[in-house]
């Protein structure tokens, strides 16, 4: 059995928490695979946690996504620094790391939307 891994950042505003975990959920939906969610800072579960988590579920496989724009020290360093201290503790546990979002097509349709859709004055 597989599992995916959505990581974010995490942030100290409740709202943007509470976005990523509604993009986790619709995307559980979407892909029909069980999404579990993760986040470096300031938010409950680290990535420790949350591995732990899954495997405590029988759950073998993991594809883990990073839910971030870049490819920093988050993406070079620090996320696979983690997994592979997963992997090493859960020997028969299979991570797999993507890339992050970068760039894509369709994020100049959102800045299309966002630049057509509502503004308000600062």
């Amino acid at each position: 059995m597989e599992a995916i891994l959505l990581i974010s950042h995490g942030s100290r505003s409740k709202e943007a928490s509470k976005t990523f975990l509604k993009v986790a959920e619709e995307f559980e939906g979407f892909m029909n695979i069980k999404v579990f969610t993760a986040f470096m800072e300031f938010n409950e579960p680290n990535i420790k946690k949350a591995i732990d988590d899954i495997y405590r579920q029988g759950i073998k496989k993991i594809i883990v996504i990073p839910y971030f724009l870049y490819t920093g020290v988050h993406i070079k360093e620090d996320i696979p620094n983690e997994l592979k201290e997963a992997s090493n503790e859960y020997e028969d546990l299979i991570i797999e790391f993507t890339k992050p979002i970068e760039f894509h097509p369709l994020i100049l349709e959102i800045l299309k939307e966002r630049f057509n859709g509502e503004r308000k004055i600062i």
